[in-house]
């Protein structure tokens, strides 16, 4: 192959390859602006589609009835009109850019794509604007329909209740007919007002409605207690507070100073007051004010309570301060007596002008008896007031009795203290003579020295009781001291003497049981003289337990039970 050839070949590659390219090249910008144009078209179409024309006649209409409403949808209606030709302007721009697609460059239409881009922003950035204007318009109304939607089926429910429970709601019922009829009245207003754009009213009307239904069901849910307690509760403890106070004054309690009237015609007007309310439907406050009568009633009733007692108790206490004003006077009379009688036997202090003392009291104590006497009578003053005055009144004739008493206990310790020496005297004397007869009547081998001493000195005892009682005047603190000191050692000796004795013939009757047996065992014989040497140096407690031993030998069991058969 020759230079020729190749270089013909070379060539033809060349040119095949830059064809090649070219239509590759002229391939890739078609379709570039086949892509930008299909994509203004899709945009084009998203604006055309908006639906301005229908939301703008809409909210002309929504609008008819409100100047300022009207006003500013008319200047979107102009920037409708701008858009719309804009999109008009869009449309040719469009047809424009595919008539020149074949006779001009790639470029020039990239060119005229992008100023239709430029064209299209501000269009859709305007349709955007006026739209979102439109929807915001249209919202409030949509809106308040749905929030009057949604009050209506509130308020069928509310009714549905009220109706159903028209009877445990009682007198309150046609106050809830009443504001269910107000909210019916306020639905037609808003109604009127929605449709003459005018928002603000409408949605007062529709918050109106929804405060009343809420306070309908507030107040019918505390109204059955509350009518309970204005119908039956409230009533019936006012007329028993009535009947009590009625009853008070009959007995003549004195109740003027609890101002009863006033309270019970505040709890009249209150009652009153708040049964309106309740016809009404309206619960707010009825609570609060009836349990402020309750309370008011309850005090009242236990004011009235108290002075009733009070009453009571100071006519009771009063009697009891006269008794013992009686009862004073006779002690004081007593006392007084027995002092002239006793005061120099005794030695007593001088009570003459303590007792007159007395008596002047005794006399003042009668004067404010009968002054309480009479209040009581008159009923001129509170019971509590009285009631403290005859609490005064008898502790102090209490404070005055029991001094009195002490005179009196001091004189009867005196003079009883001297019978009971009297009469102990000759008990005293009657036992030292008993143990003087025993001594006498059982002969005992031997005494011990000490109850010679002791007998010596119980009559000592009785000589100086005797000397003290017919002293003037009588110690009788000394004379109850030596007395008692007497009546110990007396009855122990008594005591002592009586075991001797007792102990030497059981000494004796075991000794002659015993001789029965001494022939025929001469341990028992053994026994039996040692229990009577024994005897006879008067170790009477050794020789009676060595004559019992010495039978229990013969007789384990019954010993004792042989040694008394045979005494």
């Amino acid at each position: 192959m020759n230079t020729t050839t190749i270089i013909i070949i070379a060539v033809s590659a060349v040119l095949i390859i830059a064809l090649v390219t070219l239509l590759l090249i002229r391939k890739s910008h078609s379709k570039t602006l086949k892509r930008v144009t299909s994509e203004l078209y899709v945009r084009f179409n998203d604006v055309k589609t908006v639906p301005l024309a229908f939301k703008l006649n809409k909210a002309q209409a929504m609008a008819r009835r409100n100047q300022d409403a009207a006003s500013e949808v008319n200047k979107y209606l102009d920037r409708y009109n701008k858009v719309d030709k804009l999109i008009n302007d869009i449309q040719q721009m469009l047809n424009d850019a595919d008539d020149s697609k074949s006779t001009k460059s790639y470029k020039e239409n990239l060119s005229t794509l992008e100023e239709i881009n430029v064209v299209m922003k501000d269009c859709e950035k305007e349709i955007k604007e006026i739209d979102n204007f439109l929807e915001e318009f249209s919202k409030k109304e949509n809106e308040q329909r749905e929030f009057s939607s949604k009050l209506k089926e509130k308020y069928r429910i509310v009714k549905t209740t009220i109706n159903k429970n028209a009877q445990v709601l009682s007198i309150s019922y046609d106050g809830f007919v009443d504001k269910l009829s107000e909210c019916e009245r306020l639905f037609s207003s808003s109604e009127e007002s929605m449709y003459a754009s005018d928002y603000g009213s409408a949605q007062n009307d529709l918050e109106k409605i929804d405060e009343i239904l809420e306070n309908i069901k507030t107040n019918a849910n505390a109204m059955p207690k509350l009518i309970k307690d204005a119908k039956g509760v409230l009533p019936l403890m006012l007329d028993e507070t009535k009947r009590e106070v009625a009853l008070t004054r009959q007995r003549g309690v004195y109740i003027d100073h609890l101002d009863v009237d006033n309270k019970l015609k505040e709890i009249d007007d209150l009652l009153n007051r708040n049964v309106k309310k309740i016809s009404n439907a309206e619960a707010g406050g009825v609570k609060e004010e009836l349990n402020s009568a309750k309370d008011i009633l309850n005090n009242l009733n236990e004011a009235v309570a108290a002075e009733n007692r009070s009453f009571k108790q100071a006519k009771e206490t009063n009697e009891q301060a006269y008794e013992h004003i009686q009862e004073m006077a006779k002690i004081e009379e007593y006392v007084r007596v027995a002092y002239e009688k006793e005061s120099a036997r005794f030695g007593l202090e001088d009570l003459r002008e303590i007792l007159s003392q007395k008596r002047e009291y005794i006399a003042n104590y009668k004067k404010e008896y009968e002054k309480i006497n009479a209040d009581l009578s008159l009923c001129n003053r509170p019971s509590s007031e009285i009631l403290n005055e005859t609490d005064k009144l008898y502790n102090a004739i209490e404070a005055d009795m029991k001094s009195l008493y002490s005179y009196k206990t001091v004189i009867d310790k005196s003079t009883d203290g001297e019978v009971r020496a009297i009469a102990q005297l000759t008990k005293l004397q009657l036992v030292v003579s008993e143990v003087e007869s025993k001594l006498l009547e059982y002969t005992l081998p031997t005494i011990d020295e000490s109850y010679k001493e002791d007998l010596k000195k119980s009559r000592e005892y009785i000589s100086r009781i005797r000397n003290m009682t017919s002293e003037v005047p009588i110690n009788i603190d000394e004379l109850n001291k030596l007395l008692n000191e007497a009546i110990d050692f007396i009855y122990k000796f008594y005591n002592n003497i009586n075991n001797i004795v007792g102990m030497s013939i059981m000494v004796e009757n075991a000794i002659v049981f015993g001789n029965k047996y001494r022939s025929s065992y001469p341990e028992i014989d053994r026994e039996l003289s040692k229990a009577e040497f024994q005897y006879i140096n008067g170790e009477y407690t050794k020789a009676l337990k060595t004559a019992i031993s010495c039978m229990e030998t013969l007789f384990p069991e019954d010993a004792d039970e042989k040694i008394l058969e045979n005494a």
